[in-house]
């Protein structure tokens, strides 16, 4: 395919996305009028939902700080079928792929993150690979993905990282290597597709978090996503500060406890009579 072929492509591709045409199962609605095309040697950083949603909660925060703005939300046929209230206002699980445009022109920033993982093994590489699609389109340099691990510290959180290619861990002080394991769900498949489709190399930063917690569906363990965010942050040279000390981390902690309790004794109270058999719970990385 010649340079022309592949302009009239990408053209085409955009203009899908901007009338929100579906493809396979999907809806692409674009937020922005910027263009794929117009954006300098762009990073992606990924923190879809998963154990503690430490990786949600740290790209969430990060994308409060930077003020990023929207590009694109993706609508998938796997998300859980139901709608999103919050303060009265009803919306669809969907994906985002937000951005931050460098104030120099040197680095850009992608962020993704999602309301949800799909429900099924299909829907989550489907959704991945389009993800992955994506970020070559708009000429990611570097993915890094964020999450957490299962593990049993007992005084420091440690952060392992993985790579698509082989690094030397020096080049990443407080991090340590991970020998074997499985990340399962987006966090992991992004960055393996993207490299494998498209020779993006990705990274993927997770931090260490006590068993007991990743059992505990509903529980965001803020710490460890602190820890994360300012360690990525570092790294990579990120343009903010540290916000959340200790004390302000804890104090999060104890209010989500709270509503997090107060609308489990809500939900009780307003069970149907008749029975809801949940699907197994599948936890993701």
């Amino acid at each position: 395919m010649d340079n022309t072929q592949k302009s009239v492509k990408l053209m085409i591709d955009e203009e899908k996305i901007n009338m929100g045409i579906f493809q396979k199962s999907f809806r692409l609605l674009k937020h922005s009028n910027l263009s794929f095309q117009d954006f300098s040697k762009p990073i992606c950083i990924i923190g879809m939902p998963g154990i503690a949603d430490v990786g949600k909660f740290a790209v969430d925060q990060l994308i409060g700080i930077l003020n990023a703005k929207k590009f694109c939300d993706i609508i998938s046929y796997n998300y859980p079928a139901g709608a999103i209230i919050d303060d009265s206002i009803l919306s669809t699980p969907k994906a985002e792929m937000l951005f931050y445009k460098d104030k120099k022109g040197e680095r850009d920033i992608i962020l993704i993150t999602a309301d949800a993982q799909a429900m099924t093994p299909n829907g989550i590489y489907e959704v991945s690979d389009l993800i992955a699609e994506l970020l070559d389109k708009l000429k990611i340099t570097e993915i890094i993905s964020l999450g957490a691990f299962p593990g049993n510290y007992k005084d420091d959180i440690r952060i392992y990282l993985t790579s698509t290619e082989n690094f030397d861990i020096r080049n990443y002080p407080g991090c340590s290597r991970m020998s074997k394991g499985v990340i399962i769900g987006s966090n992991g498949l992004i960055p393996t597709l993207a490299k494998a489709r498209f020779k993006i190399p990705g990274k993927v930063f997770l931090a260490e978090i006590k068993n007991q917690n990743s059992m505990n569906d509903g529980i965001t363990d803020l710490k460890a996503s602190v820890l994360l965010l300012d360690k990525v942050a570092s790294i990579y040279n990120l343009p903010i500060e540290p916000v959340f000390s200790d004390k302000k981390v804890s104090e999060l902690s104890k209010d989500l406890e709270q509503k997090r309790k107060k609308l489990e004794k809500e939900l009780d109270a307003c069970q149907p009579i008749e029975k809801i058999v949940e699907q197994e719970k599948t936890l993701y990385i």
